[in-house]
């Protein structure tokens, strides 16, 4: 990564991936007058190994549901961008297997979604099959940095990991979890019918959790888990295996065999990367009661393929349509952006086999 390290690369990464995506333009405005003067500044810290992420403007949303989001300088944006482009995605990428579908390119939603059909219809040809879905536990948060360190080191050189070391360990800062209690205390007294939800998200332990937002913490995320991904796949035989971030899907005709499985990756897991799972998101179904998975419902009846929009993700949509037109009547939002929004709902939620969702935009996009 070291020799990638100058002005063209910078930037590229800069006004192909950075400019275009900022949605604070003073922010932008701010560095383009010094652009040069800041684009040497990275390469000059980057390769004297004095670089660090100053700070994180963090802050908090409430859609789908409440919860953090950090946002780096633009400085660091570009670091991270490149970090990744440079480094992880080619060294760390070969170790990845084919269904671990998230956050990579040709990937993500509707590659999971076509491979997960393919799956169910190959499990067609048994009389009754069972779907193993798991869930990690707050996943982002509980990543825990030396485990993470340790299955990195051997595939970068050292000045490679000593510069992601600081990126994974950049969420220890004492001033990260004060500004989370400050916000959710705000937005408690803000709107206290969901103070619940609220209160759930987590704070940052020191040695654990990826920042939430960062290009590096997506892909070390679906990197953290690649050796169990291959565990399942190869060594407990399970080829019908799907995992999006800490959502795992697997199929198998055999339900006690399935449990086993469970109780060994779940045992995995917790011994060698400290996670635990969500067990009210953890268990085992068989075709024709269905399971969720990248907000569709899935089920098999009579050896037909049932997709539906899970109720959530359809409360999620038409939540978030009437704040969007309540924004547009208050002039927040253009008419194109309000059209827009729609009818990308429409677009997503294409492989949905009923009508509600259609007929939930267009009750209340009139």
């Amino acid at each position: 990564m070291k020799d990638k390290i100058n002005i063209n690369n910078l930037l590229e990464i800069y006004d192909n991936e950075i400019s275009k995506k900022i949605k604070n333009k003073r922010k932008l405005i701010k560095f383009e007058k010094n652009k040069m003067q800041s684009i040497n500044y990275i390469i000059n810290s980057l390769k004297e190994e004095n670089y660090f992420i100053k700070h994180y403007n963090i802050f908090m949303i409430n859609e789908p549901k409440y919860r953090i989001v950090m946002s780096l300088r633009v400085k660091d944006k570009i670091v991270n961008h490149f970090v990744t482009r440079a480094c992880l995605e080619v060294k760390l990428s070969k170790y990845l297997d084919i269904r671990n579908i998230a956050a990579r390119k040709n990937m993500g939603i509707d590659y999971g979604i076509k491979k997960l059909k393919k799956y169910l219809e190959l499990n067609k040809k048994y009389s009754k099959f069972y779907i193993l879905k798991l869930d990690i536990s707050k996943y982002f948060y509980s990543i825990d940095h030396d485990v993470l360190k340790n299955l990195i080191k051997d595939k970068l050189d050292d000045f490679e990991y000593r510069i992601i070391s600081k990126i994974i360990d950049s969420t220890n800062e004492e001033y990260i979890n004060q500004k989370i209690e400050y916000l959710k205390v705000l937005y408690e007294s803000i709107n206290p019918k969901r103070k619940d939800e609220i209160d759930n998200i987590p704070f940052y332990e020191c040695g654990k959790g990826l920042p939430i937002g960062n290009m590096t913490s997506q892909f070390l995320a679906i990197f953290y888990l690649s050796k169990l991904d291959h565990y399942i796949v190869n060594d407990l035989r399970l080829k019908y295996y799907l995992r999006y971030m800490d959502d795992f899907i697997i199929i198998h005709h055999n339900k006690a065999y399935l449990e086993n499985a469970k109780d060994k990756i779940i045992n995995i897991l917790g011994k060698e990367y400290k996670l635990e799972i969500n067990k009210k998101k953890t268990f085992i179904v068989d075709n024709k009661v269905g399971f969720t998975f990248l907000g569709y419902k899935f089920k098999v009846i009579n050896n037909k393929t049932i997709i539906n929009v899970s109720s959530s993700t359809r409360k999620g949509i038409i939540k978030r349509i009437k704040t969007n037109r309540f924004k547009f009547a208050n002039g927040k939002k253009s008419y194109e952006e309000l059209f827009s929004s729609i009818t990308n709902y429409k677009h997503v939620f294409k492989y949905a086999s009923n009508i509600k969702i259609r007929n939930a935009i267009d009750k209340y996009w009139f």
